[in-house]
């Protein structure tokens, strides 16, 4: 998954390998993941591949970050306070937009975070 998150500063910012790789190892053990730094995806649970498409997300220039219904690539095990712990951890400079459906609306309650309808 290493290789898979430095790719993004590899390619977009034409870092070096082994710099772009330090910036993601370093993501990785803000939200306490580094143990799946040389995993290959199929060896991922669900939340662990959506933690990594958050980092990726984070490493790049975008100025937003929009997330579609993320109660639905995680499993049963995860809720959103697990996705907004992720994003306060990361610390991501941008903004953060989630787009779910009213049928969710369950999962988000007691979560502190802004819900527009």
């Amino acid at each position: 998954m290493l290789e898979n998150i430095a790719l993004i500063k590899e390619v977009h910012e034409h870092l070096a390998t082994k710099d772009a790789q330090v910036q993601a190892r370093e993501a990785l053990a803000k939200i306490n993941l580094q143990k799946i730094s040389l995993y290959r995806v199929h060896m991922c649970n669900a939340y662990e591949i959506f933690c990594v498409c958050v980092v990726r997300a984070m490493m790049s220039d975008d100025k937003s970050v929009i997330i579609i219904s993320p109660i639905n690539l995680l499993d049963n095990s995860s809720s959103m306070d697990d996705v907004v712990s992720v994003i306060k951890k990361l610390q991501m400079s941008q903004d953060i937009v989630i787009l779910d459906t009213l049928a969710n609306e369950t999962h988000y309650k007691e979560v502190s975070c802004n819900i527009v309808k």
